[in-house]
């Protein structure tokens, strides 16, 4: 017998416990089984195809009472129920059936508490698998008040609906797919409801007006009525297609109309007598795409501050500073009328690029300038500027932050006297020894200590990096001054602490403000992280 009927043997016995029979081959080769579930009091005929290698999880479908509430969450339109989600359970190969006997359990316990009226916020969640379509970028921010503009690509077959046009085309030209496309202005429109998309259990998704009203009327006869209203102005004016964005909480949905399908009406009739006909208009969902620029900045961390409307400005554009600026771009960093300034002197050497952010394509260019065009190529709506001098030499202007990403421990003790006359949030980072930790310490008022508060007065650490002695190694035997060998992954774990201490300052949760991380095998932390306190008679902060 072959490991497949094998399977397939030990599965029909496992199902045969719970009542269920063989009933053929599905259509893609699956084996299925028909027999009933249990729920809400009640016994649902029940499908259950399965897939005997172990790699997707079993298929099961129920038949929807005739009483069940037009929306259910988990069950789809065709009654399958939705269990588990993908990539979230994991089938035992070996034990196939013994899998398959659980998922029928927890498919059991999902519509039992789905057709008890449980799980309803669960709904909005699973929206977006069941409402798919053409590609609808929307660039609107959160409570714009600016007039829409609807633009269609039919050589990509998407749209972008923008509240800001200058900008919307700014990232057009950043996309790889539409920066040379061309696009037509059609008629759009958004609606905004305090009711979350559900979907229904029949019909879905809906193919004309019609359908697609009479489902907004279950969620919102208020925004089903401002729908009808819009579309049918469009519609008495003979347009071919309008698009329409639904503005709901936490998520936004689009769907576009296509008028054109009605080829019965003349222009006049359409003007006179338009309601009886076009509700027959096809409706096609889009997948929309938010692209705004807070939506972005806030998306995975939606209950934390973001850097938006701040002014940074980082020193150091190296090993460090590279891949942390790149982290605050992603973090909000010169939206929203914020700005981030990168200073750097220095040019970019070829031998470098193994643990920069910046690669050999910049060889000898500037490093400020060279990362800005990185960082915009990829965030092309930031306000990123680029100083490529000394940072002595720097004008900055006003600031909310200052990071020194330098790792020059002489030139971080002067930046203290700059910034801590001008009461200015101050974080340093750097690498310990030859990669051994990452070090960070925020100075955010005059009660903070400093870099050089770290240090006794004959140089001592008074905070331990390790344990016993920090290792030296050095590298390059002089033709590359006192070069210090360490991999990409300590610049890249320097800058996600650093990103990680500033959101917690734009929480308002500094403590600690020295951080340590080990990043060497073989090393015990000296020192706890802490907040250390002002040297007295500290050459650097101390008056």
């Amino acid at each position: 017998m072959s490991n497949e009927a094998t399977v397939l043997f030990r599965v029909e016995q496992a199902l045969q416990t719970r009542g269920f029979a063989y009933a053929g081959r599905a259509d893609d080769g699956w084996p299925a089984f028909s027999g009933t579930i249990a729920a809400n009091k009640s016994n649902h005929s029940a499908r259950i195809c399965v897939d005997l290698t172990g790699q997707n999880l079993p298929r099961i479908t129920v038949k929807i009472p005739a009483n069940a509430p037009a929306v259910l969450p988990h069950i789809g339109a065709n009654g399958s129920v939705c269990y588990a989600a993908h990539g979230t359970l994991v089938l035992d190969i070996f034990d196939i059936a013994g899998q398959v006997l659980g998922c029928l359990d927890r498919a059991a316990h999902v519509l039992d508490t789905s057709l008890s009226g449980g799980m309803q916020q669960d709904l909005e969640d699973e929206f977006f698998a069941f409402w798919n379509g053409d590609f609808c970028f929307l660039d609107i921010e959160p409570n714009s008040t600016a007039p829409l503009t609807t633009m269609l690509s039919e050589r990509f077959r998407c749209a972008f609906v923008s509240g800001d046009l200058p900008k919307t085309r700014i990232k057009l030209n950043a996309l790889p797919f539409a920066g040379d496309a061309e696009t037509i202005e059609v008629d759009g429109f958004q609606v905004s409801t305090l009711a979350k998309p559900k979907p229904t259990q029949y019909d879905w998704p809906p193919t004309t007006v019609a359908k697609l009203l009479a489902w907004q009327q279950l969620l919102d006869p208020k925004s089903r009525r401002r729908i009808e209203q819009n579309l049918l102005h469009f519609a008495k004016r003979g347009k071919e297609t309008a698009l329409c964005v639904i503005k709901s909480p936490l998520i936004q949905y689009a769907f576009w109309v296509d008028f054109k399908n009605d080829k019965t009406l003349s222009p006049s009739k359409r003007l006179t007598n338009a309601r009886p006909h076009f509700l027959a208009s096809r409706v096609h969902p889009m997948t929309a795409l938010r692209i705004d620029d807070h939506y972005i900045s806030h998306r995975n961390s939606p209950k934390s501050p973001s850097l938006a409307g701040k002014q940074v400005a980082i020193a150091g554009c190296g090993a460090i500073g590279g891949f942390l600026a790149e982290l605050l771009v992603k973090n909000g960093a010169g939206l929203d009328g914020g700005r981030l300034t990168l200073i750097d002197h220095d040019i970019l050497m070829p031998h470098n690029v193994g643990r920069h952010r910046l690669g050999l394509n910049h060889s000898l260019e500037s490093k400020a300038t060279a990362l800005k065009g990185e960082l915009t190529a990829s965030a092309p709506t930031s306000n990123i500027r680029d100083l490529p001098v000394r940072i002595q030499e720097a004008e900055l202007g006003a600031l909310d932050l200052f990071i020194d990403a330098t790792g020059e421990e002489s030139l971080s003790a002067s930046l203290v006297q700059r910034f801590g006359e001008a009461a200015v949030p101050t974080l340093t980072v750097w690498i310990e020894g030859p990669g051994i930790a990452v070090r960070s310490l925020l100075r955010d008022s005059a009660d903070a200590a400093c870099v050089r508060c770290l240090c006794a007065a004959h140089g001592e650490q008074l905070f331990p990096v390790v344990t016993g002695a920090m290792p030296e190694d050095l590298a390059g035997n002089g033709c590359e001054s006192l070069y210090v060998p360490f991999p990409a992954t300590v610049s890249i774990q320097a800058a996600c602490l650093a990103a990680d201490m500033v959101t917690d300052w734009l929480k308002g949760d500094e403590s600690p403000r020295l951080r340590t991380r080990i990043v060497a095998k073989g090393f015990k932390e000296g020192a706890e992280d802490q907040n250390p306190p002002v040297r007295e008679a500290c050459p650097a902060c101390s008056s």
